[in-house]
């Protein structure tokens, strides 16, 4: 389905990176329900018309939309359980009807591509997992323009970094960081971890070629402990209630394995 350069580049024995850009408007991606290729895009959910809200128990597929990379990423290397990665995005949020905004979306590292719930205000996300061997299991940054109580939102203008939960264990306003998901402009996020340190950093700008000096959201995790060996990333969106359509482009991710503690931090990409 589509790479337009994809490279594995073995430095030495104890490490090794897997890159690519995605060329969006090509074939390497795996869409469910409402997501769609366009031009250059990735469009997750379409316009609803929210004047109509179908009973519960005949919701459809399409109140989601997802798009995966075709194959699994290797994230774990078994003999040090370990791992690095980056990843950065340009993306719209836009609304062209009365209906209030949809849910959002969110950047999704799974076990699972094919989970999802068709609750309003998971944005496809699974609600949780219970503590197994052989569970399922993901990380999400999610992008949120619905304010849902019972999952303790903040306000429906948030970005929050979850993990196997949709409650958000760490999340931000973004107004206070004079950002607006609902502004209808495209903006560019970095999402980057570091298991040497165990922290995730999420930046969010305007500018797609410039990341900020500062990220917006820093959360401490271990994620060796949460992924398995390979784990599928994408995007998933919903609308709920609301009718939002979510645009993704210019999508670059790489992983690096084994990665010495002692290495200064690759830089983002952009």
């Amino acid at each position: 389905m589509f790479l337009s350069s994809l490279k594995i580049m073995f430095a030495l024995p104890i490490f090794f990176f897997f890159f690519f850009t995605p060329s969006l408007s090509s074939n390497n991606i795996i869409l469910f329900g409402d997501a769609f290729l366009s031009a250059s895009s990735i469009i997750l959910t379409r316009e609803n018309n929210c004047s109509y809200q179908p009973p519960l128990q005949t919701t459809a597929l399409s109140s989601v939309g997802r798009a995966f990379f075709e194959k699994p990423v290797r994230f774990l290397d078994p003999s040090i359980n370990a791992t690095a990665f980056s990843c950065s995005f340009s993306f719209t949020i836009t609304k062209t009807n009365s209906c209030p905004f949809g849910d959002g979306f969110a950047f999704l590292v799974t076990s699972n591509a094919s989970s999802f719930s068709l609750t309003d205000g998971y944005m496809g996300l699974p609600p949780g997992i219970q503590a197994s061997s052989d569970q399922d299991s993901y990380f999400a940054v999610e992008f949120d323009t619905s304010f849902d109580r019972n999952l303790e939102d903040i306000n429906d203008n948030h970005i929050g970094i979850d993990v196997n939960n949709v409650k958000s264990l760490a999340s931000i306003d973004v107004v206070s960081k004079g950002l607006d998901l609902k502004n209808g402009k495209e903006m560019t996020a970095w999402i980057e971890y570091r298991d040497s340190e165990k922290m995730i950093s999420v930046w969010v700008g305007y500018s797609g070629e410039v990341r900020p000096l500062s990220p917006v959201l820093v959360a401490q995790i271990d994620l060796s402990k949460q992924f398995k060996e390979f784990m599928h990333i994408g995007f998933t969106a919903s609308n709920g209630k609301g009718s939002s359509i979510h645009i993704v482009n210019k999508w670059r991710f790489k992983t690096v394995l084994g990665l010495p503690p002692s290495t200064k931090p690759q830089q983002g990409i952009v």
